[in-house]
């Protein structure tokens, strides 16, 4: 057996895989709905809210601070290849394009289980960059100022959160973050530990409800859907969730 985090070459460690079966095999044909070749979890139907423009205020910080995306494959790592430099020029520093000349794009650290991710600088991404007191993504910011698909663009996975997709066995599993997943998600412990966006509970007490608000908390599938556009195309995402909703007895 051996299962991928869907978008990077990168493997699901032994105790996550185990994790990983485990929780497939406790749910399928219940809540895991067949649809070769995907396996179609009701879990993405979870609410979410990715208030994150507001997550600096609620939390001290977001989800993309102190850390780094995971790696990228395919025709994602080839586009980022091509614009990567273009995009420091453009809305960096000329230190942080010089240090990227220097360093190169990708390091491999025990932090990413040797597999290469974009570089830190200043102990965070190498292209999150802060404007008016708000962390942006300047790879995000390039894309639509280039009229392209930031999710074609950045790396895969900065566009799936909450959603998680893992390649087992010959299946593509598609769930979200929860209290039951994040024991194999490459999310890790998210749900239980940081971000009101995922998990309510997380709320801080005297928030102001302008910020993460009950309304705003729509399913994990509705947040990640324009992403699997991008890469499956209309026609899969439609009868993937076709399957879904009719195993919900519900039609959207």
């Amino acid at each position: 057996m051996s299962s991928l985090y869907y978008g990077t070459p990168e493997r699901l460690l032994w105790e996550d895989e185990m994790a990983l079966r485990d929780y497939i095999d406790r749910h399928l044909d219940k809540t895991i709905h067949r649809y070769a070749p995907y396996l179609i979890d009701e879990a993405v139907l979870t609410p979410v809210n990715l208030d994150c423009f507001n997550c600096h205020i609620v939390h001290g910080h977001n989800c993309c601070e102190g850390g780094q995306p995971y790696s990228m494959e395919g025709e994602n790592l080839a586009l980022f290849n091509k614009h990567a430099l273009p995009i420091l020029k453009k809305h960096t520093t000329s230190d942080r394009v010089l240090y990227a000349k220097q360093k190169g794009l990708f390091e491999k650290t025990a932090n990413t289980n040797y597999y290469p991710s974009i570089r830190m600088y200043d102990r965070n991404c190498l292209f999150l960059i802060k404007e008016e007191g708000q962390h942006i993504c300047a790879i995000h910011r390039y894309a639509l100022e280039n009229r392209m698909d930031p999710a074609k663009l950045k790396p895969f996975s900065c566009s799936l959160f909450p959603l998680e997709i893992i390649e087992y066995n010959d299946a593509i599993l598609i769930t979200a973050l929860t209290a039951e997943t994040e024991c194999f998600s490459r999310w890790g412990d998210y749900y239980r530990s940081h971000y009101s966006c995922v998990n309510a509970k997380q709320r801080p007490e005297n928030t102001s409800g302008h910020y993460f608000a009950e309304e705003g908390y729509i399913p994990a599938w509705e947040w990640g859907r324009e992403l699997l556009i991008s890469y499956w195309g209309e026609k899969v995402v439609r009868e993937v969730e076709e399957r879904l909703y009719a195993k919900k007895g519900g039609r959207l």
